[in-house]
């Protein structure tokens, strides 16, 4: 299936491992022009590669301003932020609670701000944010992720209605357990709290997994490929979840 990407122009943040990567690196073998910005350089062949720190306003503005004397704008924008660090409610700082705030709202608010309106004046744009399955069903020790995605997941759905009628869609992508640096981190501190061996603990958390296993980067950057592609034009406002069936929830 032709996804109608070639020539078009995709910004994919964080991209330098892991789903970004995966994202990048699909969209890129589709023919788009892929802008892929990290916080640290790197190379890829087939990726234009920006650097710049999403947590700040400033590199931001940057960032926007260095694409913007590249292009006339962006069709496709994929924001994709590393997560917070895992903590308990009563163990969040007011700090944690802002820094979370400046990486995972504002970040995407920021971007959106300055390249929704170019699609909606050319009549085309694809929007997708990955997310977490926290959204759905909140994470135990992940309180900043659960409250804040959450909330960006609201003002996505909101915006998706806005500029629906202009051609732009806007949908979440919800990833369950996908085996990535930030999963083994997270591994690492559960397996250390739970007092079993890695072993054991491994083998539970699978048999939470209908499918039995993790998934993988490149699965998910698939999903995310078509929704960015001319045939999901009528998928808009929706988060899908990406989880092997882990979520009991009927939505």
């Amino acid at each position: 299936m032709d996804f109608g990407l070639k020539g078009k122009v995709a910004l994919v943040t964080g991209a330098s491992r892991g789903i970004g990567r995966a994202i990048a690196d699909t969209l890129a073998a589709e023919g788009a022009e892929v802008l892929a910005v990290a916080r640290s350089q790197f190379e890829s062949e087939g990726l234009k590669t920006l650097q710049a720190d999403l947590t700040d306003a400033a590199s931001r503005k940057a960032l926007m301003e260095e694409i913007g004397k590249r292009h006339k704008g962006l069709d496709i924008l994929v924001h994709n932020v590393g997560g917070p660090k895992p903590t308990d409610v009563r163990q969040t700082s007011l700090s944690d609670w802002q820094e979370g705030f400046e990486r995972l709202f504002l970040s995407v608010a920021h971007l959106n701000e300055g390249f929704v309106p170019g699609m909606v004046e050319r009549g085309f744009g694809r929007i997708v944010c990955v997310t977490s399955l926290s959204i759905m069903e909140p994470i135990a020790g992940l309180a900043v992720s659960n409250g804040i995605r959450s909330a960006v997941t609201a003002m996505l759905k909101t915006l998706a209605d806005e500029v629906a009628p202009a051609g732009v869609t806007v949908n979440c992508v919800a990833p369950g357990a996908i085996a990535t640096e930030r999963l083994a981190d997270l591994m690492e501190a559960r397996i250390a709290r739970s007092g079993q061996s890695r072993e054991d603990y491994e083998r539970d958390y699978l048999k939470q997994i209908p499918a039995g296993r993790l998934g993988t980067p490149a699965e998910f950057a698939s999903l995310v490929a078509y929704l960015c592609s001319t045939q999901a034009a009528y998928v808009t406002g929706s988060t899908i979840c990406v989880d092997g069936g882990k979520r009991r929830s009927t939505y």
